[in-house]
């Protein structure tokens, strides 16, 4: 990875559990979400090969400020964000996050206030360990999004890398992350993996609504045990 201070001016830090979910929707439909400029851009590799459509679904644990101080407390969130390109520069477009309206419209712009609830049940026994997780969002303009995932506890592998995102509201809007992060692939249909039991998923509603419209496909399913970022913004900005 390139030095940090390439980045551009940092800005805090946080820790966090994810799992995500990609998918794969009609490009027109996603295209038509991103900022002047920007064309969808499939993920190339890996276990979501394939996706145009990811959401994440994120338990924030704690934030800092740029000086170590704490900058925000535990919060669940669920983040949409389409990969896309804008000539020799790839990035995640965040096209909307739901969380707690107090931060909304948050850094991106695209915050939308919405209840978020997270059950998490955790069985483990000795070495070994099982997790059911069950989300909801409700939107205050009518958004509902439910998910529900099983599987055990695996080792997860770590990785080290930077990512970019760019507001889809405002293309101007960036931030660079610089992550460490542990990864569990729990289903990937281009690779031939299901570790899942009861996945469940259902979106309706405004945009969810418009998204997942019932002919989307499920590409992957991944738990990120941990995922710590730096925070990085242009100096520009």
């Amino acid at each position: 990875m390139p030095p940090a201070e390439t980045l551009g001016i940092y800005s805090g830090a946080a820790a966090e559990t994810r799992t995500v979910l990609t998918f794969k929707v009609g490009d027109d439909v996603v295209q038509k979400l991103l900022p002047e400029g920007w064309t969808v851009a499939p993920i190339a590799q890996g276990p979501a090969k394939g996706a145009n459509l990811s959401i994440v679904f994120a338990e924030r644990l704690a934030t800092v400020d740029p000086s170590g101080k704490a900058a925000g407390g535990e919060e669940a969130t669920v983040i949409l964000s389409v990969p896309a390109r804008k000539a020799d520069e790839t990035a995640f477009a965040i096209v909307a996050a739901y969380s707690d309206a107090a931060t909304a419209p948050g850094f991106y712009k695209v915050g939308k206030p919405a209840k978020v609830s997270l059950e998490r049940a955790v069985r483990v026994t000795n070495l070994s360990g099982k997790v059911e997780e069950t989300w909801s969002v409700a939107g205050e303009a009518g958004e509902r999004i439910d998910f529900r995932i099983g599987y055990e506890r695996l080792q997860p592998g770590r990785a080290q890398f930077d990512s970019r995102n760019v507001s889809a509201a405002d293309g101007q809007v960036r931030r660079t992350y610089r992550i460490d992060q542990g990864l569990v692939v729990l289903a990937s249909t281009p690779n031939g993996v299901d570790k899942t039991t009861g996945l469940t998923f259902r979106a309706t509603g405004g945009l969810p609504g418009t998204l997942f419209d019932g002919s989307q496909q499920l590409v992957s399913a991944v738990s990120l045990p941990w995922y710590s970022r730096q925070l990085y913004v242009p100096a520009s900005q």
